[in-house]
């Protein structure tokens, strides 16, 4: 325990070094928090005058170490942007003139960031450009914009409402990291997973036909051999997160009832196959007024049964109008509706799914894998998710 309270020390140490703030003040700040992340991560005998002194002299020297920090998200900004022109003049074609004007990181995920870039000389591109740039140094879930490409490329050429992706760069040798580019596409996110939007049904209902246009994207040829499809993807997937919620060792008995009653009950997985995005929530929408401008992050995309997305959405639905609403207007474009009991059912794995990613997290933080004093929210996320999934399994616990 008192090397993850070390760890989140460092966060918040650097988060203290990044701002403006008188230097003497910031200085001394550094010396305290030093000597508190140097105490928590010590673990040596005291038992003798010998033992005493060489503690002392090991507190003294971390505690030095520790004083002698860069923040380290500051550094991340750095953008090499002669090397990224060069990779878009060769990348796109038509192109051999581009220079960069400008890039700034305007998100920075667990997984991924967003860096909006204005170009000057463009000829193919759109002078407005946004990159998805993975962040191996964080991303605790496996998932890679590498893997993200091919149906992005299959949505895109189907009409979903997503930005228009351009090039795949999948080295890391440009920016450190593999990213993909974007046009840029106005909007924003109005909600979060655990904080949906207010109530706005003329958007309901767009988010509805939007989301159908999406499960009607054809999928027989889907581009990731590498992936189970349909009912295969579900049982897969069910492994995965049963294996690594058991790793955890946490022992949290709602966690552990909620995989039971998933398990007893998987017969309600599997329906008809789907483009399934896995995290269609208005986190991962841009939004103009009633309208969402674009579906983002597709990093858990694959070929799976509508109820995925549609039971995703219950929580947001339900604060902005209402989920029955929502589900008119998803038939009424064209969706297939699944019968009430999948929709329950992928109501809870959505939600558990969550609450593992959520204990993935904050294990993440103590562990010192993060490089921002704002993933603490993880704790938080965590709280959440266990609320709700206690109260499903309240309401589903009269079933056998």
């Amino acid at each position: 325990m008192s090397t993850a309270t070390a760890n989140q020390l460092r966060l918040i140490r650097d988060a203290v070094g990044r701002l403006d703030a008188d230097a003497a003040a910031k200085d001394s700040i550094a010396v305290l928090l030093g000597e508190v992340i140097a105490q928590e991560t010590l673990a040596l005998p005291r038992g003798s005058v010998a033992q005493e002194n060489a503690y002392q002299q090991a507190f003294e020297a971390a505690a030095l170490t520790e004083r002698d920090f860069r923040p380290r998200t500051a550094m991340e900004d750095v953008l090499d942007r002669e090397r990224l022109a060069d990779f878009l003049n060769h990348a796109v074609s038509g192109e051999g003139d581009i220079r960069v004007q400008s890039a700034q990181t305007v998100s920075r995920g667990m997984s991924k960031k967003t860096v909006l870039v204005t170009l000057e000389g463009a000829r193919a591109l759109p002078a407005d450009l946004a990159l998805r740039v993975d962040r191996s140094a964080n991303n605790y879930l496996g998932t890679t914009v590498v893997d993200e490409w091919g149906p992005l490329r299959l949505l895109w050429d189907n009409g979903a409402r997503i930005p228009q992706p351009f090039a795949l760069e999948p080295t890391g040798g440009v920016l450190g990291d593999p990213f993909i580019v974007f046009a840029r596409v106005s909007g924003a996110p109005v909600g979060s997973i655990y904080v949906p939007p207010g109530p706005n049904p003329a958007l309901l209902a767009d988010t509805a036909a939007c989301m159908a246009k999406v499960h009607a994207v054809p999928v027989d040829d889907w581009p990731r051999r590498d992936q189970p499809q349909g009912d295969a993807f579900f049982d897969a997937q069910f492994a995965e997160y049963w294996a690594d919620w058991r790793a955890l060792e946490e022992g949290n008995p709602i966690m552990d009832a909620c995989f039971h009653w998933i398990d007893r009950h998987r017969d309600r997985a599997y329906g008809p196959a789907a483009l399934t995005h896995d995290d269609f929530n208005y986190n991962n929408m841009l939004v103009e007024g009633d309208r969402v401008s674009a579906v983002l992050d597709w990093e858990f995309a694959h070929v799976g049964t509508p109820a995925a997305d549609l039971a995703y959405l219950w929580y947001a639905a339900w604060s902005m109008g209402s989920f029955a609403d929502f589900l008119a207007a998803y038939e009424h474009a064209g969706g297939w509706l699944p019968p009430k009991e999948q929709i329950d059912f992928y109501l809870l794995w959505g939600q558990l799914r969550l609450g593992v990613m959520g204990h993935k997290a904050v294990r993440n933080l103590e562990e010192g894998h993060f490089d921002d004093v704002r993933f603490g929210m993880a704790r938080w996320h965590r709280r959440q998710a266990l609320f709700r999934l206690a109260e499903l399994l309240e309401r589903l616990g009269g079933e056998s």
